[in-house]
């Protein structure tokens, strides 16, 4: 695997702080991590930062990034997402968002339908046909919270991502807390999202483990229902990490998606 420099940045936004990562040369993504947010530079930024030049905010809240006092949900999020895309002047750029960050992603698809190359979810909040039978995580036993989010709960990254209780360290806990903000209420899905992601116009890639325990494999197919251009690609022994827990298997998708994508982009020059 090839040396890339990864740096890290702070920048000011309007009224709010990002701190990010960036590394790599090509097409600009934005990585949009999921709840709790990312131990640090990980195998999917290094495949992604081979081919383009990768942006891996910590969203709102989380490690470094303000939480403004008038934010209360992922469509505000979203704005401030759209404040950062701004301010740092990138030309449509793709959006790839895991869990809170797919449904932060499609919340600003949403209102930016013509400022973006396209859109991959993974694993995406926002959208559930039953609110009411995903499990509670916030109140969940926490020692048994990998079997929640892993098809292994003994694979080697689910302790990272889902450490024990008596590894929360401030980081987590903050990330912890700005996850329940933002999740809360509703729980897990917003009631406007899903009439509303019919005006998304780039092309977009669902992906999901066929093993979520948290929003069950068949909300893949309700986003394709919704989204006017979408394809889906289910992967197998994964759950709610499929990116991390498969990364053999989902990592080449979410490349051959963007070599598409570039190209239609470089052909419409």
């Amino acid at each position: 695997m090839a040396h890339i420099e990864v740096e890290e940045h702070v920048v000011r936004c309007h009224d709010s702080t990002w701190t990010y990562l960036r590394a790599g040369e090509g097409p600009s993504v934005i990585w949009l991590h999921g709840l709790w947010g990312e131990p640090g530079w990980e195998l999917h930024h290094q495949r992604l930062a081979e081919q383009c030049t990768v942006y891996a905010p910590a969203l709102p809240g989380y490690h470094g990034s303000s939480f403004p006092q008038w934010m209360v949900d992922c469509e505000d999020a979203a704005t401030l997402l759209i404040d950062f895309l701004d301010t740092l002047r990138l030309e449509r750029p793709i959006l790839i968002g895991h869990s809170l960050g797919g449904w932060i992603a499609a919340e600003a698809a949403v209102f930016r339908p013509d400022h973006l190359a396209g859109v991959a979810l993974i694993a995406p909040l926002g959208i559930a046909r039953d609110w009411t039978q995903a499990p509670n995580i916030f109140y969940y036993d926490p020692v048994a919270l990998p079997e929640l989010f892993f098809a292994d709960p003994a694979h080697a990254a689910a302790r990272r991502y889902v450490p024990p209780p008596r590894e929360w360290d401030e980081r987590f806990l903050h990330n912890r807390e700005a996850s329940m903000r933002l999740t809360f209420q509703p729980y897990l899905h917003s009631r406007r999202l899903k009439e509303r992601v019919r005006f998304v116009e780039a092309p977009a890639l669902v992906v999901w483990g066929e093993q979520d325990k948290i929003l069950g494999v068949e909300h893949a197919r309700e986003w394709q229902m919704r989204l006017p251009c979408a394809e889906v690609a289910l992967i197998q022994g994964a759950g709610h990490f499929p990116h991390v827990e498969q990364p053999e298997a989902c990592l080449p998708i979410l490349m051959k998606f963007l070599r598409t994508l570039s190209t239609k982009e470089a052909a419409a020059r």
